[in-house]
């Protein structure tokens, strides 16, 4: 008899107790935003916790700094609070070190020679920035020397936590400014950093009871809280034999739901952007793809962009022991806004972590994967992490183009010029997205004017954009996606559209701009399996 965990068991990465994603890895960031960002909202909350309870019953909020209760939350979460406080006093540290640099120590170069100024830079930063001016020889900047900051007190692994418990339906509230605690005796936090080999036992499942209970004293458990792991925990299906090599299944494309698509072809398989659903009770959206149809081995897993609904630290963690090759966009800025992301999967615990620069391929079998470049939703900030990837299957042409937003429409035209046509393209049409301050506002150093704020957005392509990447690129299969309507992405992201809503009304119209002109096209929901074209 073996044990795996049960089908709805999840288990939500922390990182100082926040709901774990790309930022919360690197110091600097996680500084920053523990102290612009998560101070505020835990504090606000535990001065006035009636008006978090006011704005949550209320759609319009939904997704901004308030914090969800459950019984004896504010107590529990006073009680944390506390406690934090003296364990990220270096983070602290750190991010008053960034504001000085930024705030008095650069603004006061002007173009003369920086040799001096290193000397000015907080202990902290002493050692682990390079300073410089960009090309007008007027305007310093920096970037850090992140090896250095990973090996240095500011990173602590012991910030690090997974909480275990059961859900029982797709929809989940949202995670991003609660704190992650133990809040309930059926929900187990441990204490274990994000790239611990333990966790990868606990996700391959197949454990002899004493093999659980070593995995359970290595995660700290005991007494109660041992138990209440171990029944996570379910006898496995008797083995079926099987004859001679499996079969590795035919070739398909499947779309997994927001931006997730599995594709296998001749035996080899991809997925892309991984945020993919639980299973193990009954949902409205029964058919879908979950955990379950993944296979034993994923040989490429393609990451479009460093955002928390693209590279979604839950679904990465679960499935890390399956993953052959992560394959990224280049990320060589080392900047506040754009971190390495490189180093965050070797921190996390992925070994083979290969980087794109833009029209770099990658030879697979039976085709290649292309790196294309990505313009525009991340706000006009400088991000390098980020591009489509064009998936060639013995000449079936797929491109999937996450949010490229086509704001510069010679872009695809050259795109076409130096790789050819593309037969089937996959596009997000979010046409409207997020301020720019939701998501890197506590990087900035100072607060942007809410003019500028609103016209900066997190946005895809709108209709008249995408029509202009379809016609570019002459594909004759197109499917809108990364609309984030899939109930599981609720953890992630609060979008509700009705049909009245601009992406709505946007994505229709390009599906039927396709269909008029012969092809096919469909903005997809759920799971979706198409066929790999001959």
């Amino acid at each position: 008899m073996t044990l795996s965990l049960k089908k709805n068991v999840i288990a939500e990465p922390a990182v100082a107790g926040w709901y774990a994603w790309s930022y919360l890895i690197p110091p600097q960031t996680l500084a920053k935003y523990l102290k612009n960002h998560y101070r505020n909202i835990v504090e606000s909350y535990l001065a006035d916790p009636e008006t978090h309870r006011t704005a949550l019953r209320n759609a319009r909020f939904l997704g901004g700094p308030f914090v969800y209760e459950q019984d004896g939350s504010y107590d529990r979460i006073r009680e944390w609070y506390d406690t934090l406080r003296a364990r990220i006093a270096p983070l602290s540290e750190l991010a008053d070190a960034i504001d000085e640099l930024e705030q008095n120590i650069l603004p006061a170069q002007t173009g003369a020679s920086l040799d001096q100024v290193y000397r000015q830079l907080p202990g902290p930063l002493a050692g682990r920035v390079e300073l410089f001016y960009n090309r007008d020889n007027r305007t310093p900047d920096y970037r850090f020397i992140e090896p250095f900051l990973y090996e240095s007190p500011y990173y602590d692994p012991g910030l690090q936590q997974v909480r275990f418990s059961e859900i029982h339906q797709d929809a989940r509230r949202f995670a991003l400014t609660t704190p992650v605690l133990a809040h309930t005796p059926d929900q187990v936090l441990v204490t274990v950093p994000l790239g611990s080999e333990l966790l990868d036992t606990v996700f391959r499942g197949k454990l002899t009871a004493e093999e659980l209970d070593r995995v359970t004293a290595g995660l700290g458990l005991d007494g109660e809280r041992a138990a209440a792991f171990r029944a996570f925990f379910e006898e496995d299906p008797a083995p079926t034999e099987v004859s001679g090599p499996a079969d590795p299944g035919e070739d398909v494309i499947e779309y997994v739901g927001h931006a997730c698509v599995f594709v296998r072809h001749r035996g080899t398989t991809f997925l892309v952007d991984p945020v993919i659903s639980y299973s193990g009770y009954a949902s409205v959206s029964d058919g879908r793809f979950t955990f379950d149809d993944l296979p034993e081995r994923i040989d490429y897993v393609m990451i479009t962009h460093n955002h928390q609904d693209h590279m979604l630290l839950e679904t990465l963690i679960r499935i890390r022991h399956r993953v052959g090759r992560v394959v990224i966009a280049k990320s060589a800025n080392s900047s506040l806004v754009d971190p390495d992301l490189k180093r965050i999967l070797t921190r996390l615990g992925f070994r083979d972590v290969v980087e794109l620069d833009d029209l770099d391929v990658l030879d697979t079998p039976g085709g290649t994967i292309t790196a294309v470049p990505f313009l525009g939703e991340h706000g006009d900030v400088r991000i390098r992490t980020k591009c489509g990837w064009l998936l060639d299957l013995d000449g079936t042409r797929v491109l999937f183009a996450a949010d490229s937003t086509n704001v510069s429409p010679e872009l695809y035209p050259q795109v076409t010029a130096a790789l050819g046509q593309v037969h089937t393209v996959f596009i997000g049409m979010e046409s409207v997205g997020a301020a720019v301050s939701w998501l890197y506002g506590p990087l900035f150093p100072e607060k942007l004017e809410r003019r500028i704020d609103a016209g900066r957005r997190l946005k895809g392509s709108n209709f008249e954009q995408a029509a202009a990447i379809v016609d570019a690129l002459r594909a004759d299969s197109v499917y809108v996606y990364a609309m984030g309507q899939e109930p599981w992405l609720g953890a992630v992201m609060c979008v509700e559209y009705d049909e009245t809503h601009p992406a709505m009304i946007d994505s229709d119209k390009l599906v039927a701009y396709v269909e008029e002109r012969g092809g096919v096209a469909k903005r997809l929901f759920l799971h979706e399996t198409m066929a790999v074209r001959p």
